[in-house]
Order: structure tokens, then sequence, then C-alpha cells
């Protein structure tokens, strides 16, 4: 018999979704339960056809667990949950309408296409699994809005999990070392480059005008390479076996992206002292606006990006306050500790404790 059953999406997906999985995994072990992933593989063109019928084989595992949740950056994984008709609760990322949106106008016809025919069933799907949870959850005040507005709950229905940040990973290096640094500074962006929603094409774009005024700067893009040649003074790292060593020794994050949930690499920055620069992309923006730890963005201009990040390498002293600041908060609100507690009284409430 399975203890307690995680309907959630396939772990190919990575980045953010995988972090929260793993984060949900590792908490509710720690409080003495036995997770089991469930989840269906993706498909790219017929992929609501195949979550659908996926649901059908996965519902009867979660069937015979103690207990389920549904953890997923979007809710249509976890149709297994509503169809096994057993009660679960959901720990969602955000709403397909938000993620489309920074999506769709930069897709291939090819799939713009598969999009369209896949949208109305996902949307079915999405809208049955958020009103069927018996308890509801986001992963910050922007996911929130967007799964409100998805589910057509009352945002108060809905709580917040933090995602939690190793701390003892992500740390700062001594401070006199991160400020001698400033004299070649590095500007590090983590992530899918070659995924439209994450923008790359805007940081690209802005680079030449960083270039020009601060002839030293560096841009290190960490992760999946950007299509096509880059500007003087950036180069593709790809994939690196430590993130965390990236950050460390980084000037500053950039994440330029058209729409987040969360953000789980500004997090990861931030609890690594180094001050993030956000588009207004949801998670992220709130999560820099509340900690203090960077710059948010007043639109997508390149020339709105370059000056924050020429602004903010040439102020060492706001830099070094962003720094602690971002530090600090990610230490109080985003410790593994913490999503500890809420899930044990999320369990508790559930009588799955």
């Amino acid at each position: 018999m399975i203890d307690l059953a995680v309907v959630t999406q396939d772990q190919r997906f990575g980045g953010g979704a995988l972090a929260q999985t793993q984060a949900f995994v590792r908490a509710a072990t720690d409080l003495g339960r036995t997770p089991t992933l469930l989840y269906p593989r993706f498909v790219p063109v017929v992929d609501s056809l195949a979550q659908l019928g996926a649901s059908r084989r996965l519902s009867r595992a979660v069937l015979t667990a103690r207990s389920s949740w549904v953890v997923a950056a979007a809710a249509p994984y976890g149709d297994a949950a509503v169809r096994s008709g057993r009660p679960y609760a959901a720990w969602i990322g955000t709403s397909l309408d938000d993620e489309w949106a920074s999506r769709r106008l930069n897709l291939p016809s090819s799939r713009r296409l598969a999009l369209a025919l896949n949208a109305p069933l996902l949307r079915r799907l999405e809208r049955r699994v958020l009103r069927g949870a018996r308890r509801l959850y986001a992963t910050s005040p922007s996911s929130r809005a967007a799964i409100s507005a998805a589910a057509d709950l009352e945002p108060g229905a809905i709580g917040i999990l933090p995602i939690p940040v190793d701390t003892e990973l992500f740390q700062p290096e001594p401070t006199d070392r991160w400020l001698a640094r400033l004299e070649r500074p590095t500007v590090v962006f983590v992530g899918r480059a070659d995924d439209p929603r994450k923008n790359s094409r805007l940081l690209l774009e802005s680079w030449r005008s960083v270039r020009d005024r601060l002839p030293n700067a560096r841009l290190r893009l960490v992760g999946r390479p950007p299509r096509g040649p880059l500007p003087e003074g950036a180069e593709a790292a790809g994939e690196v076996a430590s993130v965390a060593v990236e950050l460390r020794t980084s000037s500053l994050l950039v994440l330029p992206s058209l729409q987040e949930g969360f953000g789980i690499v500004v997090a990861e920055a931030l609890a690594s002292g180094v001050p993030a620069v956000v588009a207004p992309c949801g998670g992220p923006e709130e999560l820099v606006r509340e900690s203090g730890g960077g710059t948010v963005l007043a639109d997508f201009e390149p020339e709105t990006l370059a000056d924050a990040l020429v602004a903010a390498l040439g102020d060492p002293n706001h830099l070094a306050e962003q720094r602690a600041a971002g530090r600090s908060y990610i230490e109080i609100h985003h410790s593994p500790e913490r999503l500890r507690g809420e899930l044990a009284t999320a369990f508790a409430e559930l009588g799955d404790a």
C-alpha cells in the first residue's frame, strides 16, 4: 500500500517544477511520510490525450494510498487524483493561461498549433483538479492570483506553501572577495535560454548597451543556451556541475522572464548573497520587492534592462545592502524548516499526520 501518493509531472521537465516536487518529497520524508511519485509521461503533440490516458492508470495507484497530494507546476497533471475519487490536496505553481500567454507568440507555428489543439481539454482538467482539492496551495502571491482566476475561487481560499532554498548549499562568499569581483563584474543568467518564456532575447539585446558602458562586464548564461550567436562579452556555459558555485561567484543575477510562478533561481541567488535584477514577471518581482534584494524593471525594454544593470554594478554600497537583505529574507521565509512546519500543519488539518 502507498503511504503518500504524490501526483506530479514528468520529472524530465527540471527547473522550478522539479525543485517544487523535490522540496515536497524532502519535507514529507522528514515528517515521517513515505512519498511515491506518480506522473504521466509528457508527449508534446498530444499532451492532453496522453495525460488523460495516464490518469486512468495512475488513479488505481492513488486509490490504494493512505493519502494523496497533487504537486506540480500546472494542475492538469493531477487528474489521476480526481479520477481516483479519493480526497486530495494540491500545491500548484501557476495557471495554464499565465504560462501560455508568455510562450505563445514566440513559439514556432507547429507548436502553436499543438497548443491550440490541446488547450480545451487541458483547461478542463486544470479546473477540475483545482476545484476538486480539499486544500489548495500556491507557491507565491502571484501564483495564487493566477490559480484563483483559473479555478474561479476566492484568493483567500488558497494557501501558500513557500518553496525552500538550501541555505547551507547556497551561501555567500566573503564580502571582500565578492566586492573585489566588481572590478570585472559577472552577470549571470540561469535557466533554459531557448525557452521563449525566459525572454533571453531581451537580455542579449540589452547586453550590447551594457558592454558599451562597462567594457569589463561579462555575461554568463548557465543552462540550455539560446539559439543564434552571442554578443561580445557573453558566454554560454551550458549545464554545469554546480549552480551554487556559479551564483556565488557572480555580481548580479538577471532574470528577464515574461512569466514565473515563483522563480526558484532568484531565491537561490538571494541566498547566495547575489542581488537580482528581474522583469515584472510575477513571483520573482514579489520576491525582490519583499526582500529588498534587488531591482524590478518597469518594463520589458532593452534600454530599461541595460540601465538597471549598469546602475546596479556602479553602486557597490547599495549592492552590499541588497546582498545582506536578500540573504536574510531567504533564511527567514524560505528555509526548509519553514516548509516542514507549514506542511506538518497542512497534514494535521487534512488528517494525514
